[in-house]
C-alpha cells in the first residue's frame, strides 16, 4: 500500500490513554478518543536509519500511526492535539471496516516552543477500499523532501513537481477561500429580491470567479 522498507517498521500499539498524559485532555476530548477511535499502532518511523534519506532540521523524522476507528466521522480535534505535541510530521493511516483513507497536517514548530508545532491545515485522501490505495512515499532526497512531496501529492491542485511547497498550500488555501466567497455570494443573489442590488452582487460574483479560474490557471 505504501511500498515502505522493512527496516521501518514499528508496529507498537500505544495506549489511549498515553496520549490523555502527553497531551493533557479534558473530559470532552477523551470522550472522542474513546467514542471514535478503537486502537492505534504506531506503524512506520522513517528515519536517516530507516530509509538511507538526509533527515533536515525541519524534518528529522516522519512517524507513520494507523488508526483503527469506530466511526467513519474521526474530529480533526483528535489530530490537532496528537499534531501539536509531536514535533515530527505524522502520516495517519485511517481505518474503518475495509476502507481508509491518508490523512497528514501541515505543520511546523513553534518559534516559541520546539517541542511543539503549530497546525496549519490537514490534506487527506478520499475512503477507498484497502487494496485500492496506492501512495508513493519515500519520493525525494531528503526527508522534508518525503514530506513535502506526501503533501504535493494530497493537494487538489496540479502539481508541477518543482514549486515550493509553502507557495503551493497558500495558492491552495487562496482558491478555497475565494470558493466559499462565491458560494456565499451565489445564495445571497438568489436570496435578493430587489432589481438593483441583485445586479450589484453578480457583478461581484462575476469578479470573484474571474479571480478563481486566474488562481487555478496558475
Amino acid at each position: 500500500m505504501l511500498n515502505l522498507p522493512s527496516r521501518s517498521i514499528y508496529n507498537k500499539r500505544i495506549p489511549k490513554n498515553k496520549f490523555y498524559k502527553i497531551i493533557g485532555t479534558d473530559n470532552r476530548l477523551e470522550t472522542k478518543f474513546t467514542q471514535e477511535l478503537d486502537y492505534i499502532i504506531w506503524k512506520h518511523k522513517l528515519s536517516k536509519e530507516t530509509t538511507n534519506l538526509e533527515s533536515t532540521k525541519e524534518v528529522e523524522e516522519i512517524q507513520v500511526f494507523e488508526f483503527f476507528l469506530k466511526t467513519m466521522d474521526l474530529s480533526v480535534e483528535v489530530l490537532e492535539n496528537i499534531d501539536r505535541v509531536i514535533p515530527y510530521p505524522i502520516l495517519y493511516i485511517l481505518r474503518f471496516a475495509d476502507k481508509v483513507k491518508l490523512s497528514i497536517a501541515y505543520k511546523e514548530k513553534n518559534k516559541l516552543d520546539e517541542n511543539r508545532m503549530v497546525i496549519h491545515s490537514y490534506y487527506e485522501t478520499e475512503w477507498v477500499r484497502g487494496d485500492e490505495l496506492n501512495f508513493e512515499i519515500l519520493s525525494g532526497i531528503t526527508l522534508k523532501d518525503v514530506y513535502d512531496n506526501i503533501i504535493r501529492q494530497l493537494l487538489p491542485l496540479k502539481s508541477k513537481g518543482n514549486e515550493d511547497i509553502e507557495d503551493l498550500i497558500e495558492l491552495n488555501q487562496r482558491i478555497e477561500k475565494l470558493k466559499k466567497e462565491i458560494d456565499t455570494l451565489e445564495k445571497k443573489v438568489q436570496r435578493e429580491k430587489q432589481f438593483n442590488k441583485k445586479v450589484e452582487k453578480n457583478k461581484e460574483l462575476r469578479k470573484k470567479i474571474r479571480e478563481l479560474e486566474n488562481l487555478r490557471a496558475k
